[in-house]
């Protein structure tokens, strides 16, 4: 499973974080002007990028459960509420195949905790073709930094 350039002399592997939101192909993150995401895919995150999509399990434990390659990307843009926030992802990211309703998208756990935090945010969203692998259960995916994206040259399946 090594995947992407050799940044560090090393193939370093992205792995997102998927906390249940659905559908899992569609991606986002909220935050604060100033706040600088770290570790992030920020130059890596376009069309063609290959992530792996970690969950957790049903014994308890994560693992890897997909592969993930972007399609579509929405940049880091400022949005004033979760209202344009929602409206800018439906535009450029949704189409008949793949949506998430304006209801569910409210309803979700981390929009209702960011929607409760001070505006303007900063958005980036990004939707993926999947391919369901593993589950792959490695010690690395215990722990997970603030930012959901974990990059190891440490993974290599």
């Amino acid at each position: 499973m090594q995947e992407t350039g050799k940044t560090t002399g090393k193939y370093d592997t992205w792995v997102r974080l998927h906390t249940g939101w659905s559908p899992r192909q569609v991606g986002w993150a909220l935050w604060q002007p100033g706040y600088v995401a770290h570790p992030w895919p920020r130059d890596e995150l376009r069309p063609s990028f290959t992530f792996y999509i970690c969950e957790e399990l049903r014994t308890g434990r994560r693992g890897i459960t997909a592969r993930a390659i972007v399609t579509k990307t929405v940049g880091t843009i400022k949005v004033s509420t979760p209202e344009e926030a929602y409206g800018v992802i439906a535009e450029h990211l949704f189409d008949d195949d793949l949506t998430i309703m304006p209801e569910d998208w409210r309803a979700n756990r981390y929009n209702g905790h960011k929607s409760s935090a001070p505006w303007p945010q900063q958005l980036t969203a990004w939707r993926a073709e999947t391919e369901e692998v593993g589950p792959y259960v490695l010690p690395d995916l215990a722990s997970f930094p603030r930012t959901g994206w974990l990059r190891t040259s440490a993974i290599a399946l």
